[in-house]
């Protein structure tokens, strides 16, 4: 049976979104200023919660648990190129985690007397370059967080259609409809 098109649509925006996210913490490697603005990361980030909240409510649709060994059957049974491309962004995103290291030591502060990091309420001066350092670091972490929510979402909707198919299979099957 063909997938029906609101699972299309969901599986869709979500890979691409995740895609998305991926490409911006990929970039966030670059060299010098940040090529990403900070409100496009915390937008992808934004968006993540409706797409993820939308396929574990799929999921609770069709009785499929959202926990525990048979989730994680239903995430084994989706699609392999689902899974694969799924598991392709989160891993160049880990990689790209690793790479840029750990988050910076405070929330980065532009003011008119320079730059600082502010960290529990100390304010350090530091260079341009580390200013911009700890943007980069922000949307990195930022974004790695919503392309695995984003990619985890997209498995998790179609295993919701897989359930789905298999329970309107079973009550054709108790029918006798063929």
């Amino acid at each position: 049976m063909p997938v029906p098109t609101g699972y299309k649509v969901h599986m869709g925006v979500s890979l691409f979104l995740a895609g998305l996210a991926a490409t911006a913490v990929v970039l966030t490697l670059l060299p010098g200023r940040a090529v990403v603005p900070e409100a496009a990361a915390f937008t992808l980030f934004g968006l993540m919660f409706p797409l993820f909240g939308g396929a574990v409510l799929r999921c609770h649709r069709v009785g499929l648990p959202t926990r525990g060994p048979d989730f994680l059957l239903a995430l084994w049974l989706t699609p392999r190129w689902l899974r694969a491309a799924a598991g392709a962004l989160v891993a160049v995103v880990v990689l790209c985690v690793a790479i840029g290291g750990a988050p910076a030591a405070g929330q980065p502060e532009r003011t008119a007397e320079g730059y600082y990091l502010t960290h529990r309420g100390g304010r350090e001066p530091v260079s341009r370059a580390v200013y911009e350092s700890a943007l980069k670091s922000g949307v990195r972490w930022f974004d790695a967080g919503a392309t695995f929510f984003l990619a985890v979402s997209a498995v998790t909707v179609a295993a919701a259609h897989r359930a789905e198919e298999e329970t309107l299979a079973g009550r054709r099957g108790a029918r006798g409809d063929a």
